[in-house]
């Protein structure tokens, strides 16, 4: 399957893309004189997107993700080669990336992000790029692959590229929920792989507003479950 086509059809398989279908299939209901059905499916529509919403079902479906990589700070983590930062949204892995770096756990930061959509530039890499600049990165301590679309593409471009440079052993930076499908993906590579994700408290909340919607809980709920969706799609096509 195309890779554009792929992160499509994901997006409709994500709480809003739901929404967003029952609520098209509710008002050609109505076009066709059946009330009663659109009410179902705005009923269903608006009942569903509340959960994910919540920070309950956040924490719940993040859980499972986020427990099978416990944290470990810097002072834990052993020396690597390199550490591998990977691309996406959440800034604290280039944090995480720049502290690891300035521990003295790694001489080199490989980072890894092309464009996930075409005309998006610059790339994720690019930009991690500057940022880890910002934090005190040295230009030539940092590599840059900005090729990958997707996590497979970012374990198999940075192992062909740390193959030639005798890089054999990596610390891997990406959100923690992300971790088990990157650990998997880069697990099927020849380098040898070490989980460095940065630690994220959640602050215990009463249990009323554990039920009130969020944007930032609908925006853990909806990246949990892609990483569950990605890790059955992977494990289908034989990735990891």
């Amino acid at each position: 399957m195309p890779l554009m086509l792929d992160k499509i059809l994901t997006l409709f398989a994500m709480p809003i893309g739901v929404a967003a279908i029952a609520g098209v299939f509710a008002m050609a209901a109505l076009a066709r004189g059946r009330p009663r059905v659109a009410f179902g499916l705005i009923a269903f529509s608006t009942v569903w997107l509340w959960g994910w919403s919540t920070p309950f079902v956040a924490h719940h479906v993040n859980g499972p993700l986020v427990e099978r990589f416990p944290p470990r700070s810097a002072a834990q983590l052993p020396a690597a080669d390199a550490i591998v930062l990977l691309g996406g949204p959440d800034h604290d892995r280039v944090w995480r990336a720049a502290r690891l770096y300035r521990a003295g756990k790694a001489p080199f930061v490989i980072v890894t992000g092309g464009l996930v959509w075409p005309g998006a530039a610059p790339s994720n890499a690019a930009v991690m790029r500057i940022q880890l600049r910002a934090l005190g990165v040295p230009d030539d301590a940092i590599i840059i692959e900005n090729h990958s679309r997707n996590t497979r593409q970012n374990a198999l471009f940075v192992a062909e590229l740390a193959a030639p440079l005798g890089i054999e052993q990596v610390l891997l930076v990406t959100s923690p929920y992300h971790m088990p499908r990157a650990a998997a993906a880069f697990g099927s590579t020849a380098l040898q792989v070490i989980h460095a994700a940065p630690s994220r408290p959640i602050r215990p909340l009463p249990w009323i507003l554990q039920v009130l919607p969020s944007t930032p809980a609908l925006r853990r709920s909806t990246a949990a479950l892609r990483e569950y969706l990605g890790l059955v799609v992977y494990r289908v096509r034989g990735w990891v």
